[in-house]
């Protein structure tokens, strides 16, 4: 495993992360809260430190998992979560960025998380009803409350960074990125470099479109958001699929699996910190993990490129 700073955080995060949303078991279609500690363990193992979470995933859930299975060992793992979305019930989302809405969505998180301290918060997604510099500023005194340690964004456009960067200690952005996904690249990335912000990044698989396990006649379970997602439908869906076979006979070629090729793509671009992987099983987050160790030459980074044109 590799390990890098994260943006100007005071501490170092591992090159491939867990992302814990399909732990939620609400989304990705079912899961096993056994399978999903297992792999949060079989991960530990190989060097990861850190997991990203979010209160609503599985409404409370995925975090609630995390924190079971990172008891008696939680010394050198970072934790990040995210804030702003809360929901009432099911299916009732709203936003809440106001300094005590903030310090009661902290509050449950440590409960669930089984922490004293969140490494890593992060806004969630910016919303007009609650202006950036507001929201920032409630979460650093978070940090300043002893109960966060660095503080983060995401899915934000580039002027909404630079606000959120002008009001205060913002660490790190997490965008989505992958070879199918390249829109990161045109301004935020250079953006991220220039502030000398960490970048995690998310869906590096594209939802598991680059795993090559996917068929043209595919049926996801109900509930799995990827069957209302409009990548994974009509026209689009078979397009992919093409693209994600041409990027499997690259990887194929250099005697890789498809899913590491494109993880150890995403990592060598200058400027990423990590790449954030899901996984629901221990053998899920073994593969993942192994694509710490690719360095692909400037040949095949070129190749995967032009595979997913």
């Amino acid at each position: 495993m590799r390990y890098r700073r994260l943006g100007r955080a005071d501490f170092e995060v591992s090159v491939v992360a867990v992302g814990t949303w399909a732990m939620g078991g609400t989304d990705f279609g079912r899961t096993d809260d056994r399978d999903s500690i297992k792999a949060i363990h079989r991960a530990l193992d190989l060097g990861v430190t850190l997991f990203d979470s979010a209160p609503i995933y599985g409404g409370g859930r995925a975090e609630e998992v995390l924190g079971r299975a990172l008891e008696g060992v939680r010394k050198g793992v970072v934790i990040a979560t995210k804030c702003g979305p809360v929901e009432p019930r099911p299916g009732l989302l709203r936003m809440d960025y106001s300094p005590q809405g903030l310090v009661a969505q902290v509050d449950a998180s440590l409960r669930r998380l089984k922490t004293d301290v969140i490494d890593l918060l992060q806004m969630h997604w910016p919303d007009p009803a609650w202006p950036i510099e507001d929201a920032i500023g409630a979460m650093g005194r978070l940090v300043d409350a002893g109960k966060v340690r660095a503080i983060g964004v995401s899915n934000m456009r580039p002027e909404e960074l630079r606000k959120a960067v002008a009001a205060g200690p913002v660490t790190s952005l997490q965008p989505p990125y992958s070879l199918l996904n390249r829109e990161f690249e045109k301004e935020l990335l250079p953006l991220c470099r220039e502030l000398d912000l960490g970048v995690l990044v998310y869906e590096p698989l594209a939802r598991g479109m680059l795993t090559a396990k996917f068929t043209p006649t595919w049926k996801f379970e109900p509930g799995d958001v990827r069957s209302s997602d409009p990548r994974f439908r009509g026209t689009a869906f078979t397009d992919n699929l093409a693209k994600a076979r041409k990027i499997n006979e690259v990887a194929r070629s250099e005697g890789i699996p498809a899913a590491q090729a494109a993880i150890a793509w995403v990592l060598a671009n200058q400027g990423i910190s990590t790449a954030l992987c899901g996984a629901k099983t221990a053998t899920q987050a073994f593969e993942n993990a192994r694509a710490a160790d690719l360095e692909l030459d400037a040949t095949t980074l070129a190749a995967l490129r032009r595979a997913a044109d």
